[in-house]
């Protein structure tokens, strides 16, 4: 019998032990996915500001080219030239694109910052 006895009391403590370590699991996981949140925010954030670096030094490469008076020497030159223009509007309409993207990207990331501090507020 007391055996029968120690067995129950031993079961309850251990029950409350489970219990006590599941919530504590649960907020544990909480935490972490919250983490990893912020984490991919930051890592967007600093992908976003790769890609304007990129951007940017891609445009300035372009100004050089933009801003050349040289017109040619020959008809094979004038004719390179005359295609590599064509590809570079071409390349300025794809840039244009995704800086739209960015700027998409940009006002959600600010809206949900926004939103995170007057929830928090």
């Amino acid at each position: 019998m007391l055996i029968v006895f120690l067995l129950l009391c031993c079961s309850d403590q251990v029950a409350v032990k489970q219990a006590q370590v599941d919530k504590l699991y649960a907020s544990l996981k909480d935490l972490a996915l919250e983490r990893r949140g912020k984490l991919d925010e930051v890592l967007r954030l600093f992908m976003l500001n790769r890609e304007i670096d990129d951007i940017e030094q891609w445009i300035a490469e372009r100004e050089v080219v933009a801003g050349s008076h040289e017109l040619g020497q020959d008809y094979e030159h004038v004719t390179v030239s005359f295609c590599s223009d064509y590809y570079f509007v071409y390349l300025v309409h794809l840039c244009v694109c995704s800086c739209e993207s960015c700027m998409g990207f940009i006002k959600k990331f600010l809206n949900g910052v926004i939103s995170v501090i007057f929830y928090r507020c």
